[in-house]
């Protein structure tokens, strides 16, 4: 026979456990639970909204066709953030400048928003440009803006200034693909002038100085030689010798009478001071002393025009100071050895 009282004891076990006091503070407990995380995504959900709300709108500017420096200028003032999305040639838009932004101007966003940009590798093809009669150095500077590059010297003398490009390969107005190399004719300045040598023995060292210079020679090595029976400071021999055909910019070597006899006589060296005088809007009185074993001299006295070069000159022994005045002002020493 079925057994109709368990339905009703399972009936007042389950009410005696909700009845009991713990099951009714873990109800509570529950109950109370859910409501503050309720409260709290409501008030989450509220903030949000708020802020969301309360956000200043600014309106995107058009930077399309704008370098990537002014583009970035525009957005920055307006509290929006530049970020690059890619890359590629454009034969209408130049090299570093905007080929295209997202989102488009005009469009209203929030401060903050980040502003795509694709940036222009410029055209694929490049206009080779004009360079002859350019100096080098402004060649190249216009190579590297038209997106070429620098190929292969060849040199030759010529009635151009040194370093002037004479000829460039491609040549000017070729349309060619970037980065394709020009090469270039660069001239080596005028050829050197031939000279016959003129008979310096017998002559002061400073007048042969003085020749040398003016036929854009120099002098090579000098030697001092012990001889009492001639001036000191004369020459006494020249290599090459009088009447050789020599060409500008060519050493010439030269043995000078000494009076001073053992090491000071090997020491006796000669050297050219190169000066030039500052720039300014008036002229400059130049005052040059040379300070040796031998003592103090002065090798130069004059007033000069600003921007005025002096070359000169000069012997010592063992090593010497040079000093140069400037208005009387004392400039920094040089030190020959």
């Amino acid at each position: 026979m079925r057994n109709t009282t368990e339905p009703v004891e399972k009936q007042n076990g389950i009410k005696n456990f909700f009845n009991a006091p713990i099951a009714r503070f873990i109800v509570k407990l529950s109950v109370g639970m859910f409501a503050i995380l309720f409260s709290a995504g409501l008030i989450g959900l509220f903030t949000l909204n708020l802020w969301i709300k309360s956000g200043e709108k600014v309106t995107i500017p058009n930077i399309v066709n704008t370098s990537v420096v002014d583009a970035l200028g525009a957005l920055s003032d307006r509290n929006l953030e530049l970020r690059k999305a890619g890359e590629r040639n454009s034969a209408l838009i130049a090299e570093n400048y905007v080929l295209s932004q997202d989102p488009i101007p005009g469009t209203v966003v929030k401060e903050g928003t980040p502003v795509m940009v694709v940036i222009s590798l410029g055209s694929e093809v490049a206009i080779v440009p004009d360079l002859a009669g350019r100096p080098l150095r402004e060649a190249k500077v216009e190579l590297g803006r038209a997106g070429l590059g620098v190929g292969r010297f060849s040199k030759m003398h010529h009635t151009s200034e040194k370093d002037v490009v004479l000829a460039q390969s491609p040549p000017p107005n070729l349309r060619v693909n970037r980065v394709t190399p020009v090469d270039m004719l660069i001239s080596l300045g005028p050829r050197p002038r031939d000279y016959r040598l003129p008979d310096f023995i017998g002559r002061p060292v400073n007048q042969v100085n003085d020749s040398l210079d003016a036929m854009g020679l120099v002098v090579g090595e000098l030697t001092a030689k012990v001889d009492l029976s001639r001036p000191q400071g004369v020459i006494l021999d020249q290599d090459p010798r009088a009447g050789s055909l020599v060409a500008e910019g060519s050493p010439v070597s030269l043995v000078m009478a000494t009076w001073h006899a053992g090491e000071n006589a090997a020491q006796r060296k000669f050297a050219t001071l190169l000066y030039r005088v500052p720039y300014g809007f008036r002229p400059k009185s130049i005052m040059i002393e040379v300070s040796d074993p031998d003592g103090v001299r002065t090798i130069y006295d004059e007033v000069d025009e600003p921007g005025a070069i002096i070359r000169l000159a000069f012997g010592y022994w063992a090593q010497c100071k040079v000093r140069v005045y400037l208005d009387n002002e004392l400039q920094p020493e040089r030190i020959f050895r």
